[in-house]
């Protein structure tokens, strides 16, 4: 029985020691971004595919040529149609777990943007940790903007907008997660950051290079499409924002770089009205000098009025769209105020709004 034995547990042990599904990562197919667009009734579906046979040694800026990048697409009735009308023409298998950007038109949005994702959460390789952006432009054009110094493609804001908030902070990139928490929450505003291309602000040896930009955003509720916003109107959201890193504000005597601000919002009602007062307090250290004179009281003072003007004109502003872009909704939600979805916004609705900037150093060298 022993050598009997001992040819089964060696026939076993051929079967196990074998790479029978092994396949060099070269040869496969990596969606890397989806986009959704919406036209003549149909979903109009392109995954960005990236070739990873030179990733390592453009990623580190060596040599090896540009990772190339393929765009495809599909079409359909559905969502779930669209992206399986692409498997008619793939010629490898498509692996979707790789997939970090979400990339919807404003007609895509307008047509149902928050219902995307139920289709997409229901298949085990995709995640909810993806970016989602929008954009008034194509998608292809989006999908097909390099990076620099021929590293990965997903090296752009497309793929990891995070690196350029932390240099500058305006608009805050936006995860699928936390799109759906937005929506899920009374009263909450989803605010999704919009791309496009600026085909002017960079060159190389041989000629202009596009690039991606933030340009603006889609402001979404749960009930529904509200419109775009454009970066100059939305210039107060970066104070209300808790995640902001650093961002710069330029007053008459200096240019002044603000970082991490705390934003409190208190509802009250005042002679029949709902009314809201917002506190902002912020810290930051003064990168330009344009006038020698200025006390550090003074240029603290006018950072704060122009603070109070963005986040007053960015409110008003949203308004125009019916939107409620600071989340007062919300904030008489959890106060449990009654009748909290009826209560009408205004640009009187905003009171008071308080704000103390401290100026850290002023980042001048001092001579020992």
């Amino acid at each position: 029985m022993k050598p009997v034995a001992l040819l089964i547990t060696l026939c076993c042990m051929i079967c196990l020691s074998g790479c029978w599904d092994n396949k060099n990562i070269q040869d496969l197919l990596y969606a890397t971004a989806i986009g959704v667009d919406y036209k003549n009734n149909l979903y109009e579906v392109y995954i960005q595919t990236v070739s990873f046979g030179n990733i390592a040694k453009s990623d580190n800026g060596g040599g090896g040529s540009s990772p190339q990048v393929y765009v495809g697409k599909g079409s359909g009735n559905t969502l779930s149609l669209a992206l399986g009308n692409i498997y008619d023409t793939v010629q490898r298998r498509i692996f979707w777990s790789h997939v970090r950007t979400y990339l919807l038109t404003e007609s895509a949005m307008q047509s149902g943007g928050e219902d995307y994702f139920d289709n997409l959460k229901r298949y085990r390789e995709f995640r909810y940790t993806p970016w989602i952006f929008g954009t008034k432009g194509s998608i292809e054009d989006i999908f097909k903007t390099s990076s620099f110094f021929q590293m990965s493609p997903i090296t752009t804001l497309l793929g990891q907008p995070e690196e350029n908030y932390i240099q500058k902070s305006f608009i805050k990139p936006l995860q699928a997660q936390e799109y759906q928490i937005n929506l899920n929450e009374p009263g909450e505003t989803a605010i999704v950051p919009t791309l496009t291309i600026d085909k002017t602000a960079w060159q190389s040896t041989k000629k202009s290079e596009d690039k991606l930009k933030i340009n603006g955003v889609f402001v979404v509720r749960k009930n529904g499409f509200q419109g775009w916003m454009a970066n100059n109107q939305l210039k107060g959201l970066r104070w209300m924002e808790k995640d902001t890193v650093r961002s710069p504000i330029e007053i008459k005597p200096a240019i002044i770089s603000l970082e991490k601000p705390k934003s409190k919002i208190t509802v009250t009602e005042q002679d029949g009205k709902t009314i809201f007062n917002i506190e902002v307090k912020v810290k930051g250290n003064i990168v330009d000098l344009l006038d020698s004179h200025p006390s550090e009281q003074e240029m603290e003072k006018e950072a704060e009025e122009k603070i109070k003007n963005e986040i007053r004109s960015t409110f008003e502003e949203g308004l125009r769209i019916e939107a409620d872009i600071y989340n007062f909704r919300n904030v008489m939600f959890k106060k449990k105020m009654e009748n909290w979805q009826d209560i009408e916004l205004t640009s009187s609705s905003l009171n008071q709004i308080n704000v103390h900037v401290y100026i850290q150093h002023t980042g001048e060298l001092k001579k020992t």
